[in-house]
């Protein structure tokens, strides 16, 4: 494995060189049906005809579920603080909301979270997400036919995963024999048709994030889905990119806004900023357009931020399907090598971010992100295979922040770690525990 932390010889990755970068190393023990995994030219089919689903316009047409998740977060919310509790452990609290969110966008399904801790959409899904450190190890350390036995399939407890194929394998039978229509990810990948032209809107340029999106990134993204002709998913297709959904959305959305949350509670200054922002962009029912959402400055600086500080995926690993010469460094990487992007690494790197433990939302103000240097921030990583649900992301977390501003205040407590703790040998930035108080406004 070879580290590279360079901008430009990310962007040469990423992008230039996206065909020879074009997969993640495989692992054994690995269902390759997912985005994440999937690899060549099956990769490309899945990426191109799922792709769609994720445009501005579709949000759009769930906003309305998502409005509704947070509201049942903050009703949640403002009884318990009625009933007179003061602190939060903000890992947990999150979780309930992004579960709901996800469970309602992907599945339209409503988990009751905060009623039933207990519900096996929560339990399941932090038994996926939190496996021992051993248990992941043996997938590395033992032979590939020990690895895909149904032994080794109950050891790593894969019936988790079967719960939410299982489900979603029955909902799809069921709408297909009632005929009905919902409006989440789930009828949109059975909808879902790869489209000849360019499926990207202008609206979406808007909401890219920071992501770099210049020529270069528009040249490789037309070749990488350049000759696919399949139309359609398959329903084990679906099936897997719905299980996707739901891992890889829950937790790093949840530990954004707990992150975000917490540098709130510390930092009294930035909540007043939040809530001045906000407080005039609800309209008489309480309600903040979609459209003015996605475009508040402060709020997405906010969160730029804390992706920065706390970026949910640590590394973003590729394998050379080709022997690569690495710039003018002199550096050849082999046919077979794995190249790891240290993304924790270069977002606290003092030659591109000054000062980078401090928290400072500013760096990515209107008037200060020129200042920021292409691919060195790269949360969602970039090229054609960047993160395909970067929007749906966002929008959960820039709603909720916007509503609870003006509801609830957060503080440094007692509980409170400064700096937080983080749990080792995780492959996302996990704390152990992020205990803040919290008041109404």
């Amino acid at each position: 494995m070879l580290t590279v932390a360079d901008p430009q010889l990310i962007k040469q990755i990423l992008v230039k060189d996206f065909n020879a970068f074009r997969n993640r190393p495989a692992l054994p023990g690995h269902d390759r049906l997912t985005l994440s995994k999937a690899r060549d030219n099956y990769w490309k089919r899945l990426r191109a005809i799922v792709s769609p689903t994720f445009t501005s316009t579709k949000l759009r047409g769930m906003y309305a579920l998502i409005n509704h998740c947070c509201e049942d977060f903050l009703n949640t919310l403002d009884k318990d603080v009625s009933n007179g509790m003061n602190e939060v452990e903000l890992t947990r609290l999150m979780g309930a909301y992004t579960m709901d969110v996800i469970a309602s966008c992907a599945f339209a399904t409503k988990t009751n979270t905060y009623a039933d801790p207990n519900n096996p959409f929560t339990t399941k899904a932090n038994n996926l997400l939190n496996v021992p450190v051993w248990k992941g190890m043996l997938s590395y350390l033992l032979p590939s036919f020990i690895v895909n036995t149904g032994i080794f399939r109950q050891i790593r407890n894969t019936s988790d995963s079967d719960f939410f194929i299982d489900f979603t394998r029955c909902l799809i039978r069921k709408r297909k024999a009632n005929n009905e229509k919902h409006n989440d990810f789930l009828q949109l990948l059975i909808n879902a048709e790869r489209s000849d032209g360019d499926i990207r809107e202008a609206s979406d340029a808007n909401e890219a994030h920071h992501v770099n999106e210049g020529r270069d990134e528009m040249i490789a993204d037309t070749e990488a889905f350049a000759g696919v002709v399949a139309k359609k998913l398959t329903e084990d297709e679906i099936l897997a990119q719905c299980f996707l959904f739901f891992v890889a959305g829950y937790e790093t959305t949840a530990t954004t806004l707990s992150y975000c949350t917490y540098e709130l509670a510390l930092n009294l200054g930035l909540q007043d900023r939040l809530y001045e922002e906000t407080k005039d962009v609800f309209n008489e029912k309480g309600e903040i357009d979609y459209s003015v959402l996605s475009r508040l400055p402060f709020i997405d600086a906010l969160l730029s931020e804390t992706l920065r500080s706390y970026p949910p995926i640590l590394r973003l690993l590729r394998e050379a399907m080709e022997d690569v010469m690495l710039g003018n460094t002199g550096v050849k990487i082999e046919k077979g090598m794995s190249v790891e992007i240290p993304v924790y690494a270069i977002h606290h790197d003092p030659d591109h971010y000054p000062d980078p433990f401090t928290f400072s939302p500013d760096r990515f103000m209107p008037a200060n992100r020129d200042h920021i240097q292409a691919y060195t921030y790269l949360p969602f990583g970039s090229g054609p295979r960047n993160c395909i649900g970067m929007r749906f992301a966002l929008l959960s977390a820039k709603l909720l922040l916007a509503k609870i501003s003006h509801s609830f205040r957060f503080s440094r407590v007692t509980d409170t770690d400064v700096p937080v703790v983080f749990n080792k040998g995780r492959p996302i930035c996990q704390a152990k525990l992020l205990v803040v108080g919290i008041q109404k406004r």
